[in-house]
């Protein structure tokens, strides 16, 4: 069967998550995604228990190169190769230049400045091969900041999403998520302007540069907000798991401990079913729940009689028995719910890869599903250098005198 993109080759630039997410959903569609990478610097890729102190002064010769697959690496780089090239040597960009040469394209998200040092800008690489594609994925991207760091934390908070975060009376030092949400939207966005990049490329015959700002990946999430302040000239505050049009709509404490169950009611029709799922009570009969607007007024008094109902089951058998009368309930999942979650396991979703040092671990499988031209089967990150004589000598057609002397002068490295 031929994968979506097969034939396609992507040089992979990115660590991290936002940059190695994104190439790896291209890999999952059959691109062919060659990591190039350096033990001059580790990142993402060490995980614990790597040797410790600057990379350019430990001894490769005594590490086990196969045991550094740190696990957050094992998971954002399957399905890829790996060459290592030490792009902090100037030789390293001649190389590379041969590379892209046979390539479609380029993906980075290293720090501001860096591949403009290393000679290998967009600028460089398009003399080169002129229908080449670079895709940077910069913080911030061109402007007055461009060169400030940032990491998921901070571009939450940056970007307005850590102030929502939380219910009203939330303090702003704990209005955090867990997740770095910017990342995985930043990485699905860029697979799809590498898409749109190769599909223009192939009407056109033209390369072209793309950025990806991983702020403005953030920042869009918040639509409804800026525009409240836009239209409104109002500043919202968060709101919890309320919703300001709808009753009920909120997350329910069940039996267990920290358990809960999320019931989102948004039609009156779906209020009387509501009621006929928990036997009718009596309190759902009284005036002040009769409608939307009274519920809303009364929401507190609301949402204590429904906890009064949830307290008595535990969060999935609240989610089977809203669901059956059709109502949108939702237990709130904690990991091990989700790793033996019934819906995820038929789907396939759950994937066991062996990632070496660490031995097999399960991790969630792809988002989308083609019914054609997908991967059937998903290989575990590689080994750094691990495609080294694929790359040098089968699509560089260097000779082994050429290896050797790049592999002595810690080019290839």
């Amino acid at each position: 069967m031929a994968l979506a993109l097969q034939g396609t080759r992507i040089l992979d630039l990115t660590d991290a998550v936002a940059g190695p997410f994104a190439t790896m959903l291209l890999a999952n569609c059959g691109a062919e995604v060659i990591r190039v990478e350096s033990r001059r610097h580790l990142g993402f890729r060490a995980g614990p228990g790597a040797p410790q102190g600057p990379e350019d002064q430990i001894d490769f010769s005594k590490v086990d190169m196969s045991q550094l697959v740190g696990a957050n690496f094992a998971r954002f780089n399957l399905n890829k190769l790996s060459v290592a090239l030490n792009l902090t040597k100037p030789e390293a960009g001649d190389v590379f230049k041969k590379l892209v040469q046979v390539s479609d394209v380029v993906v980075d998200n290293l720090s501001f400045g860096v591949v403009q040092k290393w000679g290998i800008d967009y600028d460089a690489l398009s003399r080169i091969k002129k229908d080449i594609i670079v895709v940077s994925m910069p913080s911030l991207g061109n402007g007055p900041h461009e060169q400030w760091t940032t990491w998921g934390m901070n571009l939450l908070s940056f970007t307005g999403f850590a102030y929502s975060w939380g219910h009203p009376d939330t303090s702003v030092e704990e209005r955090a998520a867990s997740n770095y949400y910017g990342d995985y939207i930043a990485g699905m966005k860029t697979a799809a302007a590498v898409m749109a990049a190769l599909y223009h490329r192939a009407k056109t015959g033209e390369g072209q540069y793309v950025e990806v700002a991983q702020a403005e990946v953030t920042a869009s999430l918040l639509g409804p907000l800026y525009l409240d302040y836009f239209v409104n000239n109002r500043i919202s505050p968060p709101r919890g798991n309320r919703h300001p049009q709808f009753a009920p709509y909120n997350s329910y404490r069940c039996k267990g401990d920290d358990r809960w169950c999320v019931i989102a009611i948004r039609s009156e029709d779906e209020w009387q079913q509501f009621r006929q799922a928990l036997d009718s009570p009596k309190w759902a009969e009284d005036a002040k729940f009769e409608n939307i607007a009274a519920r809303l007024k009364n929401i507190a008094e609301l949402d204590e009689n429904i906890e009064k109902w949830t307290r008595q089951y535990t969060p999935h058998q609240v989610m089977k028995i809203l669901q059956s009368s059709g109502i949108a309930a939702g237990a709130v999942q904690n990991g091990e719910d989700l790793y033996f979650d019934i819906q995820l396991r038929a789907r396939g979703h759950m994937l066991e890869i062996d990632t070496g040092r660490q031995g097999l671990i399960t991790f969630d499988g792809p988002p989308l599903h083609l019914s054609a031209g997908q991967r059937t089967q998903t290989k575990g990150a590689p080994i750094l250098g691990e495609h080294d004589d694929y790359v040098y000598k089968q699509l560089l057609g260097l000779t082994q005198a050429e290896i050797d002397k790049l592999t002595e002068s810690k080019v290839i490295f």
